[in-house]
């Protein structure tokens, strides 16, 4: 698998409060069967991240807001708005119908079976 990645650029949130977008760290393993990926979205609850594949290319978007809860107001912030982007490259077609993902404690696990190429086969002669 050769895994490129989309840059990192800042964009101004709506709400005066800038909004980041960032490369998550991840890791990428894998053998004859399949890849898995795992990305570190610290913050981002599971309606927050969004996955796509298309053309062998992973996208993976997550989003952290932060909110003041219902009758309070912010008194001192550091945590902030994060969007998170990251784009894979696979080179290698993946069976889309069997992939599988799971968010647990932050850390995004991906797998991505691979798809079964024809397999040469011998024929007896008889």
């Amino acid at each position: 698998m050769n895994a490129t990645c989309s840059p990192s650029t800042s964009a101004p949130a709506t709400s005066g409060v800038t909004e980041s977008l960032r490369k998550p760290l991840y890791n990428v393993n894998g053998n004859a069967d399949a890849y898995e990926v795992r990305v570190e979205l610290p913050g981002v609850p599971k309606n927050g991240v969004k996955l796509d594949l298309e053309d062998n290319i992973l996208t993976v978007r997550g989003e952290r807001n932060t909110t003041v809860p219902e009758g309070m107001k912010a008194l001192h912030r550091e945590l902030s708005p994060l969007n998170y982007l990251l784009r894979l490259r696979l080179n290698t077609p993946v069976d889309e119908d069997k992939m599988t993902a799971k968010l647990d404690d932050g850390v995004l696990t991906i797998s991505l079976p691979l798809k079964q190429t024809a397999k040469p086969r011998q024929i007896q002669i008889q």
